[in-house]
């Protein structure tokens, strides 16, 4: 017995694989996962609101689960070389010799990867199913232009599927897929303050404003001083969030199609 199990990020791959689903041009997972941060965009919330009872209605089970501790900031570590740990991969600046560097990733394994884990775990329980090599199929939302994101599962009981590089579909693929079968083209899907948005990415999220710009914000100056050796940012140039990311409206201006929208993580487990 194989349990299969979509990891359902809302962004453009992830959703294209449910809905063909959906509409059988793919076969059914058992379950369609999807481990929430807690800090994607607004737009992708919405989305979820809006077509997650449309796949209930095609018969698809969504399962929504969440790490157990969500906090970008936690103060409870007990390594020495941390004063607090900082969980995503924040841009760093030494404080005695202005090195630049990041930190180490941690987001992802607890946000997303061991939320998941758990869930599978309890339903192969649940089952009575005994942990064996490939009992259990991750299906994942790599498109073949992102083909260097796809890699083998690091645990034996768990075997990575990847539909789209197996079909050849791109990005722009997805998106004329889900168009000629009259379905919404979702935002990408992303932590709000991600350290990997790309310099477009910040634009457009400072652009939009509303509650993801406050959370960026937020978030960028609560992580500054919370390491002991390194100040910390989210946003490459090492400055704080709201001057590094500058756009026409600063100075008064309106040009918004000045710079094109880039790639962010749109994959159930972002950016692995």
């Amino acid at each position: 017995m194989t349990l299969r199990v979509l990891s359902m990020g809302w962004g453009r791959q992830t959703w294209t694989l449910a809905a063909m689903m959906a509409l059988g041009e793919l076969p059914r997972v058992d379950f369609i996962v999807h481990a929430d941060t807690t800090h994607e965009m607004a737009g992708t919330y919405e989305f979820r609101r809006k077509w997650e009872p449309w796949l209930g209605e095609h018969g698809l089970t969504v399962v929504t689960v969440q790490g157990k501790r969500p906090d970008v900031v936690r103060p409870d570590v007990v390594r020495p070389d941390y004063a607090d740990q900082v969980m995503i991969p924040a841009f760093t600046l030494g404080r005695a010799d202005a090195k630049e560097g990041q930190a180490q990733r941690q987001c992802t394994n607890d946000w997303k990867i061991q939320p998941i884990r758990r869930f599978i775990r309890a339903e192969l329980d649940r089952r009575g199913v005994t942990l064996a090599k490939g009992v259990v199929e991750s299906w994942q939302g790599i498109s073949f232009d992102e083909s260097y994101r796809a890699r083998d599962s690091d645990v034996d009981y768990i075997t990575n599927v990847y539909p789209l590089l197996e079909r050849r579909l791109k990005v722009a693929d997805c998106i004329a897929w889900l168009r000629a079968n009259g379905l919404d083209i979702p935002p990408k899907s992303a932590c709000t303050f991600c350290p990997f948005h790309s310099l477009a990415h910040w634009r457009q999220i400072k652009r939009r404003g509303g509650a993801d710009w406050r959370e960026a914000i937020a978030v960028d100056g609560a992580i500054r001083e919370k390491r002991r050796e390194h100040i910390t940012f989210v946003h490459p140039r090492r400055k704080p969030l709201a001057r590094a990311v500058v756009i026409p409206e600063d100075f008064g201006a309106s040009q918004s199609t000045l710079f094109g929208e880039e790639n962010a993580c749109d994959s159930g487990y972002c950016m692995t």
